[in-house]
């Protein structure tokens, strides 16, 4: 009797380990292909590219640069550092710089998102956008996620099933938020994150910038999988990274310190573009909208009170 029953303790640990190995195998797929990935990527969670925009010299341009799904989607942020000495506490504000897109055309992507809209305009006006459509490179502003997800999807979906197909790459201010939280819908979407472990991603990738952001986190929690988009066992295999526990997240580095409040990196400042008309002056237009000169000047990267007629510059009417 007493060996039977020690033989039945012995069965069971056995039994428990070998559902752990399957459950691994089928979360993880096939890892060792993901690490064999174009940038060479093999955790989610790693940079390449950090916060000051240093790394991977082929993504110059970029900040906080990861991957979402190996070789189709990436996440990271616009270095605007160039910006920081005319307009300094706003000089984050801003869509990628030229030389960063043109960094990603070289590096395989044809298309990028920036999930803000202030500044899009002034920077990439219709002209420019057409210009590097012709190049086959997408470039799109898209603010309103839950207006957006379904159309970025189906891009998605049209990538992943066409190799010929570049990369994706989905981007915010400084890649930690905003594009934290589409490809936390993504990750749920395509690769079967629970939402759990989604909003545990999300936080991991804020790089410590996770306190606050509660309508982020519960969208996060309350999101639910769309039928109509999926990936088959292969695709899953190839693009989708390992699921696993994540580690604590960590407190905010030096190097990941920016000159702005939380509230002012997730706000969507309202701005409009204005149109020098003759007889126009800086202290004019600044009267008119009730600003300041200087401030008219910073945001536009003047050095002088210089306009000139059919000039563009930016109205930041909430910097008021």
């Amino acid at each position: 009797m007493k060996n039977t029953f020690f033989g039945f303790l012995i069965f069971i640990p056995v039994l428990f380990f070998s559902q752990n190995e399957a459950d691994t195998s089928i979360d993880c797929f096939s890892f060792i292909k993901n690490r064999n990935n174009s940038f060479g990527i093999s955790s989610i969670e790693d940079r390449i590219v950090d916060n000051k925009g240093n790394g991977n010299e082929d993504l110059y341009g970029t900040r906080n640069f990861r991957a979402v799904l190996y070789d189709l989607v990436y996440r990271g942020g616009g270095n605007n550092f160039h910006l920081k000495d005319t307009i300094p506490k706003y000089y984050l504000w801003n869509p990628m710089p030229l030389y960063g897109i043109n960094a990603l055309k070289e590096s395989g992507f044809d298309q990028a998102v920036y999930l803000y809209s202030y500044n899009f305009d002034y920077w990439y006006p219709k002209e420019r956008i057409d210009s590097l459509q012709k190049t086959g490179f997408t470039y799109k502003c898209e603010p309103k996620l839950k207006n957006y997800l379904n159309t970025y999807f189906k891009e998605l979906m049209a990538h992943v099933n066409d190799s010929t197909s570049g990369y994706i790459y989905i981007h915010c201010w400084n890649g930690w938020h905003q594009s934290g939280l589409l490809s936390a819908y993504t990750l749920m979407q395509f690769c079967d994150f629970t939402n759990e472990q989604a909003l545990k991603y999300w936080e991991k990738c804020t790089d410590g910038h996770f306190k606050g952001y509660k309508k982020v986190k519960d969208k996060i929690r309350d999101y639910k999988r769309l039928e109509a988009y999926s990936f088959s066992y292969d695709q899953k295999e190839k693009h989708c990274p390992c699921k696993k526990k994540y580690a604590a997240v960590k407190e905010i580095d030096d190097n990941d310190k920016v000159n702005l409040t939380m509230e002012e990196m997730m706000q969507l400042n309202k701005q409009i573009t204005y149109t020098v008309k003759p007889g126009d002056s800086l202290s004019i237009i600044a009267k008119s909208y009730q600003v300041k000169v200087s401030t008219l000047k910073k945001l536009n990267g003047l050095k002088s009170d210089l306009i000139k007629v059919n000039q563009l510059l930016i109205i930041p009417t909430s910097l008021k």
